[in-house]
């Protein structure tokens, strides 16, 4: 059996450690006191690759209720075009608009869902940002186009598809309203867009589940260690407070409730 030796400092520190225990680096530790609200946003934004292009799209009453939540799970926006092959077999939407014509000789949605058809499977680009509505309940979610138009003929419902990271959120309609199914948002409309989502999508998330800590003394008592976390914070203010409250901390955790606090914040 082969044998391990440790230094004697890091013999010192597994005897004070319990189980649901961690350290951090002072490094880390130094680091997370400069942590604010606003470096944390911006850290956030740039975490989404995305396009700079934004889509309203328009789901009826039917495919909400009935395949919006699957598209959620699965990542993907997906429709239907029944009577219709793979969309990229039409070259041009006037092919395309007269197959529809075939399929539907009412012609009922002809100045809709072919444009939205064609768009869906020629236009959209990895990155883009589609803005799901539906007349009822308003904006009901955003998400990230991952992938490249696929088509699955044998699939019941969503044989058309995109792979695609989707955020529930409930939000007024607030841009230009036009009939189309599918449509680019004019850029004259999409200043702060990309912050507004995230930031409204962000509303019901919870604090991360860091742990509390314990008060010295022969009754373990749990108590809430609440940090302020103001951008002018120094490392000495914070020291301060924590002498003051008199309690057995480890680093990690008040990692950790600092950054519950920001995000609870946005």
């Amino acid at each position: 059996m082969n044998g391990y030796i440790i230094s004697e400092d890091i013999y010192k520190d597994s005897l004070i450690l319990s189980e649901d225990s961690y350290k951090i680096s002072d490094e880390i530790f130094e680091e997370s006191i400069s942590l604010n609200m606003e470096l944390l946003k911006k850290e956030e934004l740039n975490s989404y690759k995305i396009s700079g292009r934004y889509w309203i799209w328009r789901i009826g009453i039917l495919a909400y209720r009935n395949s919006w939540g699957r598209m959620v799970d699965n990542g993907e926006m997906s429709l239907d075009a029944p009577g219709l092959k793979y969309l990229k077999t039409y070259p041009t939407l006037e092919l395309l608009e007269e197959a529809y014509a075939k399929v539907h000789p009412d012609k009922k949605g002809i100045t809709v869902n072919p444009a939205a058809y064609y768009a869906f499977a020629n236009y959209l680009r990895k990155g883009d940002i589609i803005i799901a509505y539906n007349s009822s309940e308003g904006i009901v979610g955003w998400g990230i186009i991952e992938g490249d138009y696929m088509y699955r003929p044998t699939r019941k419902s969503g044989s058309h598809y995109r792979k695609t990271s989707w955020y529930r959120m409930q939000m007024p309609f607030i841009f230009t309203n036009r009939k189309a199914g599918l449509y680019m948002i004019p850029k004259d409309e999409t200043f702060f867009l990309k912050e507004t989502l995230i930031s409204k999508s962000n509303t019901d998330k919870k604090s991360l589940p860091f742990g509390s800590v314990k008060r010295k003394g022969k009754k373990k008592k749990e108590i809430d260690c609440k940090v302020n976390t103001n951008a002018e914070r120094t490392e000495k203010n914070s020291k301060s407070i924590l002498d003051n409250m008199n309690c057995e901390f480890d680093k990690g955790k008040l990692l950790g409730n600092i950054i519950s606090s920001l995000l609870v914040s946005f």
